[in-house]
């Protein structure tokens, strides 16, 4: 298989085992006479200690919901398809401390400009700094820390190799999740089967669609200062 394939939830045992134990399980054409009943029996016989053993396979392969790293950086892009916008930089992510750093080049309506955001979730405050003019937001941040990256109750949709699996070792697996939360939002996400680290992320709401990717991952937080406010911020308490 090459570029990117898919294996859902029907696949790859998924669709052989559904056609398997329907075609061992189910009866001759026409109505079965009482001649046909011992092979019919013997049939049925045979085919559930295979099906119980392929479901039980498949379904020790479903990935669980895992956590991500609790530091990582790296570079990410979020993108708007309904504006066709997006914006793309650099991250920190902390959760031990419970804090973000993103610094980012957004577009706006033919517009760019750099703007890092700092969220200090343990401290209840977030800023907001512009780089170009050295002014400073400060505001109250009362809502919980996003841990782990991708939702803890996420369902598992598939599998997904990128690359070639037709060469050893050319493929990067991929899992693919879902999760419905409350208001109607709706969210897709991949993570490396390996190390369980965020690639892509898309979420529907009322606002329409926007996803985010990451990319160049490191473990770690190499300079820990990124999480101290600029000196043009207001004081932290």
């Amino acid at each position: 298989m090459s570029g990117i394939g898919v294996q859902g939830r029907c696949g790859p045992k998924g669709p052989f085992l559904c056609c398997f134990c329907s075609f061992l399980s189910a009866p001759d054409p026409g109505s079965p006479t009482p001649g046909d009943l011992p092979g019919l029996s013997m049939k049925l016989s045979a085919a559930l200690p295979v099906c119980l053993l392929l479901a039980l396979s498949w379904a020790l392969e479903v990935p669980k919901p895992c956590t991500p790293p609790e530091l990582m950086e790296g570079q990410l892009g979020t993108f708007y398809p309904r504006s066709f916008q997006g914006d793309y930089g650099a991250f920190s992510y902390d959760a031990k401390n419970e804090r973000i750093y993103v610094n980012m080049i957004m577009n706006r309506e033919g517009r760019q400009w750099q703007q890092v955001d700092l969220l200090l979730f343990q401290k209840e405050v977030g800023f907001q700094f512009f780089p170009g003019n050295g002014t400073c937001v400060k505001f109250p941040l009362h809502t919980p820390f996003p841990s782990p990256l991708f939702l803890k109750n996420a369902t598992f949709f598939g599998k997904i190799h990128v690359g070639t699996t037709s060469i050893p070792n050319a493929a990067l697996q991929l899992n693919s999740w879902s999760d419905v939360q409350e208001g109607g939002s709706f969210s897709v996400m991949t993570t490396t089967d390996r190390g369980c680290l965020p690639q892509w992320w898309a979420t529907y709401n009322s606002e329409g669609w926007f996803s985010n990717s990451f990319y160049n991952i490191t473990l770690g937080i190499i300079d820990p200062s990124v999480f101290t406010p600029p000196p043009q911020c207001p004081e932290l308490l």
